[in-house]
């Protein structure tokens, strides 16, 4: 199905990338600390009542023996510390949209969260956006094969081609199940006006670069290597950069960022500042998480410090380089493929035991 004229100008108005650094600052962060607070607004700003519905999908066509080791099958250590239930998967989508009413958007900021209420342990686990999808959601209508991300923009209200709950998120959500046989229990989305907003004011956060970062042809990184104190800006400019290196080195450099702001969430002076933090960003995010889920999570950031937070990043042993054709955009683009060993790491590393 090639996109309508139209609607192809709509998807002009959209924002290059952005970042993909919010989704876990959502999770340990946000979803611990902040969503508490939300009134769990969908994109009418209005009460979400509802979980996720997400279509049950086949199983996958695996080879034997792999059955067992492509299940969720999460050995709990007890009983939970926080809450009634042992564990909850969670969809995070960092969009690039930038109108604030999450109408449209590509998910550019893909990640899924385990959290572990019983170690207690929270594992974040990055899919690459231009992973390529030939089976998308059910009851996404787009033709095949499609981006990741565009899973996230055919399902959002402003297009219209998804017809299970949650937008989007839903149509992400339903995708990464069929695709990888994960089911998540809910979802939280946060946009590119949201985490500027965010970072603003908790800033600045103290970063430790391995690697210098070059963000244009100067001979000067626009990031050195070592310790430095970023601004919103400069956060959010750090969480894009991707010249002169590939997609996972920019995932890693986000992963980085991410510790570091939840080692600044955990600071005094930060905490005292809760307050108007709180109202900063509360109406600025999409999630049908519950008040019951969300008290559980506040009373998780009791008990869990960064070293029982871990974050997974494919290699490029498990991800190929490749161009397709896609359909929908009605071009050939750079997509990354994949297979069998790329859904058993997905699996292993969200349910992986903190090292």
């Amino acid at each position: 199905m090639t996109m309508p004229e139209g609607e192809k100008q709509k998807r002009k108005k959209l924002s290059k990338p952005w970042i993909i650094a919010i989704s876990v600052v959502l999770i340990v962060a946000a979803v611990i600390w902040l969503v508490y607070f939300f009134w769990f607004r969908n994109v009418y700003n209005e009460p979400l009542d509802e979980p996720l519905d997400i279509q049950t999908s086949e199983p996958l066509d695996l080879e034997e023996g792999e059955e067992e080791k492509a299940k969720k099958e999460k050995v709990y250590s007890g009983p939970p510390l926080c809450g009634d239930v042992n564990g909850l998967t969670i969809l995070v989508v960092g969009t690039d949209y930038r109108e604030g009413d999450y109408e449209y958007g590509l998910a550019d900021a893909i990640r899924i969260v385990d959290i572990d209420f019983t170690e207690p342990q929270v594992n974040v686990v990055a899919l690459p956006r231009a992973l390529l999808i030939e089976e998308p959601a059910p009851r996404l209508d787009v033709d095949a094969p499609i981006l990741i991300n565009q899973a996230y923009f055919f399902g959002t209200s402003g297009m219209g081609h998804y017809s299970g709950s949650g937008y989007g998120a839903g149509a992400m959500a339903e995708t990464i199940q069929t695709n990888f046989d994960v089911t998540v229990d809910n979802y939280l989305v946060m946009d590119f006006n949201a985490f500027k907003r965010f970072i603003s004011l908790i800033a600045p956060v103290k970063i430790n670069l391995p690697e210098s970062i070059y963000i244009n042809e100067s001979d000067n990184p626009y990031f050195p290597a070592g310790v430095q104190y970023l601004t919103a800006e400069q956060a959010l400019t750090l969480a894009r950069a991707r010249a002169y290196t590939s997609d996972n080195v920019r995932i890693d450099n986000q992963s980085i960022l991410l510790k570091a702001i939840f080692e600044r969430l955990k600071e005094p002076e930060v905490l005292l500042q809760l307050s108007s933090l709180i109202e900063g960003v509360r109406e600025m995010v999409l999630t049908d998480l519950s008040l019951k889920q969300i008290q559980s999570f506040l009373c998780l950031i009791e008990k869990i410090d960064s070293n029982q937070v871990q974050f997974f990043n494919p290699g490029d042993d498990l991800i190929e380089n490749d161009r397709e054709f896609i359909p929908s955009m009605d071009k050939e683009m750079e997509i990354f493929r994949w297979d069998q060993d790329l859904v058993d790491w997905l699996h292993d590393s969200l349910w992986a035991v903190r090292e």
